[in-house]
């Protein structure tokens, strides 16, 4: 079974809030942003740690992004920002979920955006000290409220359908926890436990730190690492678990886990073995198999409205999963990071 190792992007997925006084975070003068009469396509790349969009600003160059589940709405690293002489729209209010700190965040508009070819027009975005070897910003699943989203990792893409023609994916829907696709997934016992899917995470799989004298191990969990977040720091955990957990078509024998946060975690190793459908506009997701395509379109049938505004989000740090290496030695320092929730704006 493999074993974890923190590396310096590591970090807790504590909940910021964000709030803002702009206008609405997904605002567009582009009306084929997320409408169309058949399926559109958006390619992705992915490393083993990242899958990146590539986002053009008019007729600019190609500029490497991080596509999200794990946030609802984006960032843009500030050098960005400023060489693109980006208006100023507003300020984010930052809120750390774990301590009550907060940081206020610059809000620009970025005009003319095509992401992964596809022509989605203006964006709002939180300006942020990213790090440029990595990418220059994050955008968000959440965008594309007109659409059903089909997160197809196994093909590198996103398939967008149109919301009022398209078929629904068999199944019930899962309603998203805290503003975040989610799904519940099945522990060891039997009981069940609300999880994010979040792109933006490189492990498999963290739980909540309640769990972890809840849960069997097979040893008791252990320090990995550290995490750093708005104004506070503490010890990361990790351990793995005697039993079976699955999570919608994927099952995991014997998992190793990392202990985080107040919420489970659904990382990339995981997404990348199943399809994720994401009705942002009603704020619930389907998972499917892997490769799983959209249905036949129809008639208009009546799915529920959903007029708020999104704000704007913070930046999301991965925890690193390294499947050779063995534990990493307690103490060791890893980069602040946050999951994304934003209050709706009314």
């Amino acid at each position: 079974m493999s074993r974890f190792s923190i590396t310096a992007r590591a970090a807790l997925l504590s909940v910021l809030s964000f709030m803002s006084a702009s206008a609405g975070a997904w605002a567009t003068d582009d009306p084929e942003r997320a409408t169309s009469a058949a399926a559109r396509e958006i390619e992705l790349y992915q490393s083993v740690n990242r899958v990146l969009v590539m986002m053009r600003v008019g007729d600019g160059d190609l500029v490497p992004m991080v596509f999200d589940t794990g946030s609802d709405g984006a960032t843009i690293e500030r050098s960005l920002a400023k060489r693109l002489q980006l208006k100023e729209i507003g300020q984010v209010r930052a809120v750390d979920g774990t301590t009550g700190n907060e940081q206020l965040l610059t809000e620009v508009t970025i005009p003319d955006v095509k992401l992964g070819g596809l022509k989605v027009g203006r964006i709002d975005a939180a300006v942020f000290d990213y790090d440029r070897n990595d990418a220059m910003g994050i955008v968000s699943s959440e965008m594309f409220t007109d659409s059903l989203l089909y997160l197809d990792l196994s093909n590198d893409r996103a398939l967008l359908t149109p919301r009022n023609t398209s078929r629904l994916p068999a199944g019930a829907a899962t309603e998203y926890v805290e503003g975040i696709p989610s799904t519940h997934i099945v522990l060891p016992d039997g009981s069940t436990l609300p999880a994010h899917f979040d792109t933006g995470y490189n492990a498999a799989l963290s739980l909540p730190i309640s769990m972890m004298n809840k849960i069997p191990l097979f040893e008791q969990a252990k320090v990995i690492g550290r995490f750093k977040s708005i104004n506070t720091e503490g010890e990361v955990y990790g351990g793995r678990v005697k039993g079976t957990i699955k999570i919608g078509p994927v099952t995991l024998e014997n998992p190793d886990v990392a202990f985080l946060g107040d919420l489970a975690n659904i990382g990339l190793p995981i997404i990348r073995q199943v399809t994720l459908v994401i009705d942002a506009a009603a704020d619930r997701n389907w998972v499917l198999p892997a490769g799983a395509q959209p249905g036949p379109s129809h008639s208009p049938h009546p799915l529920r409205n959903h007029f708020a505004y999104s704000a704007g989000m913070a930046p999301c740090c991965p925890f690193a999963v390294n499947n050779s290496a063995p534990p990493a030695a307690p103490q060791q320092e890893v980069n602040a990071c946050a999951k994304n929730r934003a209050y709706s704006r009314s």
